[in-house]
């Protein structure tokens, strides 16, 4: 997962995170006032930042020094990528990751490291956007997100993520899924999308907006 899109774009999109409200995840994740949480690809740390006062320990940790220059007070720091997780097995009782799977470069070994780093009792919490159900139209979304943002992977499949965590042993507890609707505009301006891409995928999408099918789930053991 590279740094190089989020060092540019980095007080903009801590702005934007900046004014999101955490607390449904924040719910979603069962905090504990023992728990040590970590937040994978977390960004500027926000996430961490509404779990602090929750839990023993927040760690945020992102690839991109810039983002994590914004993480709140209380929240320790650490600069490493998702798919080599720079801490011993069964350090965190918590692990998240927040619509980041789809920026990872591999999101079976991306998740196999936070199951590695997962103690015994613990859970992972994720959240992101869902492949649509129909390959070519997930293809082609795929495409329109690379155009935005050369960073993008793909878009999980519905149940995916359930069927690689099973397989190292944790199960389903819960899951919400919701539709999430986007200004075309003010989210290529996000990516900083260059002029030549952003005529493409208003070309591709054909209107002024578009709708997205938001997931979260927390899974256990």
């Amino acid at each position: 997962m590279s740094a190089s899109r989020f060092d540019r774009t980095a007080d903009r999109y801590a702005a934007a995170a900046a004014r999101r409200d955490w607390s449904r995840f924040v719910e979603l994740c069962r905090p504990q006032p023992d728990d040590r949480a970590l937040d994978v690809a977390a960004g500027p740390g926000f996430l961490s930042g509404a779990l602090a006062p929750l839990v023993a320990e927040a760690v945020a940790l992102d690839a991109s020094e810039a983002l994590l220059s914004h993480a709140p007070e209380g929240v320790t720091r650490v600069v490493g990528t998702a798919e080599h997780l720079p801490f011993d097995d069964g350090t965190f009782t918590l692990v998240t990751i927040v619509n980041s799977l789809h920026h990872v470069d591999d999101m079976t070994g991306t998740l196999a490291e936070m199951v590695r780093v997962l103690a015994p009792e613990g859970r992972i919490a994720v959240q992101d956007y869902l492949a649509d159900d129909d390959p070519a139209a997930a293809e082609r979304w795929d495409a329109i997100e690379r155009l935005r943002d050369d960073g993008h992977r793909r878009l999980p499949r519905r149940g995916e993520v359930a069927q690689l965590l099973a397989g190292h042993g944790l199960g389903l507890e819960e899951e919400r899924e919701w539709a999430s609707s986007w200004q075309l505009e003010p989210w290529l301006d996000m990516a900083e999308t260059p002029p030549a891409a952003r005529e493409r995928i208003h070309e591709m999408i054909g209107a002024d907006g578009f709708q997205s099918t938001a997931w979260m789930a927390r899974f256990g053991r």
